[in-house]
């Protein structure tokens, strides 16, 4: 194991149970229920999504790979660009909540939700599997370091608590008391 690819797929975890919750908002249309909660979680999406996860991704593990099988390193510039067109939904998510745009904010939630179900099941099964064969502890643990420096500078130690915490509650609020329910993208 690899502490890189462990904290992102911990990371992956968090973003799931987001992702679960806000697809049953929009699915069952509820969105006008939930209101209250959409400027929280549009700015979840942008920061912890895109401008932590994403961001650890792009500047400390991917950079990390050079040694990496063709195949994988092939991988990389398309999960780049898999980001962007997240960051997209997520900024469209951000302007139907500021407009409140109920019909293309449902379906913005429900395409972003789609799009990253599939995401990180690529990274869960092929990525990191692929470079966790690659990368040497040394390099590991350099990117950590500088992933954990980035992490202080740009949004504080307690982002993956701040998380967790936002999961937890959008679940509780959501959903209740009820198990937590796997999110598939039939659903």
């Amino acid at each position: 194991m690899r502490i890189m690819t462990t904290l992102l797929s911990y990371d992956h975890g968090i973003l799931r149970q987001v992702l679960a919750v806000i697809n049953d908002i929009a699915v069952e249309g509820t969105l006008e229920r939930y209101r209250d909660l959409m400027p929280e979680i549009s700015d979840f999406l942008l920061d912890f999504m895109g401008r932590y996860h994403h961001g650890r991704e792009e500047l400390f593990l991917f950079p990390a790979a050079e040694g990496s099988s063709e195949s994988i390193r092939a991988m990389i510039p398309w999960m780049i660009d898999e980001h962007r067109t997240v960051k997209g939904y997520a900024e469209a998510i951000a302007d139907n909540v500021a407009e409140w745009e109920t019909g293309p904010l449902a379906q913005n939630i429900i395409d972003l939700v789609a799009h990253m179900v599939d995401h990180i099941k690529e990274e869960e099964d092929v990525l990191f599997p692929g470079l966790q064969s690659s990368i040497g502890p040394e390099a590991d643990l350099t990117a950590f370091e500088r992933s954990q420096a980035f992490i202080a500078d740009e949004f504080g130690e307690d982002v993956i608590k701040r998380g967790e915490e936002l999961a937890g509650r959008l679940q509780r609020r959501v959903w209740g008391d009820r198990t937590i329910r796997p999110l598939s993208p039939e659903r």
